[in-house]
């Protein structure tokens, strides 16, 4: 996948502050793969659409991803680093739906469904949207329980075992989507996982990218009187070597 680099990742930043981290997501690789249907991208799988965010984060910053998170047992800093081509590559694309309890197929969850529960007041209500949307399978039946109330309606008739049976489905179905990162705190020696959120964690990397081009922009502007655009047209080795002989 194509990467975004200079105006184009100005316009990402720009465009990715104005809407919720799901639809921020889609628009990225809206940016990156114009010719495709924007619906296209938001009814792809999770697992996929992380997958291709993932390609589109290696293209455009580099394989290496760093972060940190907190240790649960004794509150020290976990640094990791991981390889977002290796970790695209373990995203492995979802079954075909399968496991029909009382005859009704399940889909993988897709960013439209993920839109439609977060308007829930709360998390059973969320998990509802979730289950009937996917397990409704089509975009028509989807529409007709859309809401919480109507989600939480359908899945209330369901008999007991058939709901228990469809929230172990959606499970299985979407693992491919979950990114889970193993770490070992050095301070106390305690393991924990990290649930990798790909859409947020590359979100707040294209916004310190972004920033970081426009504080160059700034500087190289005010030295030589360029335009924005002609700045950050520039392939970012020729803007370090600009500021580097401004600090000789």
């Amino acid at each position: 996948m194509r990467g975004l680099a200079g105006e184009e990742l100005l316009r990402a930043w720009e465009r990715s502050r104005e809407l919720p981290d799901e639809q921020a997501a889609l628009a990225l690789l809206e940016l990156a793969d114009p010719e495709r249907p924007a619906l296209e991208w938001a009814r792809l799988p999770l697992g996929e659409r992380d997958r291709l965010l993932l390609e589109l984060r290696a293209a455009t910053l580099g394989r290496r991803m760093e972060g940190f998170a907190v240790c649960p047992a004794c509150g020290a800093a976990l640094e990791f680093a991981v390889d977002a081509r290796e970790l695209a590559e373990g995203l492995e694309k979802p079954a075909a739906p399968a496991a029909k309890p009382k005859g009704i197929a399940m889909r993988p969850a897709n960013t439209l469904d993920l839109l439609a529960s977060s308007a829930a007041a709360s998390e059973e209500e969320a998990r509802a949207i979730l289950l009937t949307r996917t397990a409704c399978g089509t975009a028509k039946e989807a529409e007709k329980v859309k809401s919480a109330e109507n989600a939480e309606r359908w899945l209330k008739k369901q008999p007991k075992r058939v709901a228990e049976r469809l929230t172990e489905r959606f499970e299985q179905v979407n693992a491919a989507a979950e990114i889970r990162l193993e770490l070992r705190c050095a301070a106390c020696g305690g393991g924990s996982v990290l649930d990798l959120d790909v859409a947020r964690y590359f979100l707040r990397e294209m916004g310190a990218a972004a920033r970081r081009l426009m504080e160059e922009i700034h500087e190289l502007a005010q030295a030589y009187g360029w335009s924005e655009a002609a700045i950050a047209g520039m392939s970012g080795t020729r803007r370090a070597a600009y500021l580097e002989m401004l600090g000789a």
